[in-house]
């Protein structure tokens, strides 16, 4: 589907662009910030069973990394970015950060059981 522009601005008209570009802008960013808060909602669930993990791993004396399962999460992650049209270095980047800091959080967990 091909996007139509305004002439002068090049912007998307999608955008309801209507000559004031700071209503525009501010419109996009409250758009963005709502996606960032959901964002920070699903990393704060993720580490909830990041927490139940590291639990799990202490009772059954469990090593935190677990190469394989770091594999899986990976490659699912980079064809589901693939398939939205993301960045595999994005992704590549985001994911070793979320399981560095996940095996953090597992190691600390442990500790303190």
């Amino acid at each position: 589907m091909a996007l139509s522009y305004e002439s002068d601005t090049k912007l998307p008209i999608k955008h309801s662009y209507d000559g004031d570009y700071s209503n525009a802008l501010a419109e996009l960013r409250s758009g963005i910030n709502q996606i960032d808060e959901q964002l920070i909602n699903l990393i704060a669930d993720r580490f909830i069973k990041i927490s139940e993990v590291g639990d799990l791993k202490a009772i059954f004396h469990l090593p935190v990394e677990d190469l394989q399962r770091e594999h899986l999460v990976l490659e699912r992650a980079l064809a589901h970015a693939k398939k939205n049209g993301l960045s595999e270095f994005l992704t590549r980047d985001l994911m070793n950060v979320l399981m560095k800091h996940s095996k953090a959080a597992q190691a600390k967990r442990i500790r303190g059981l």
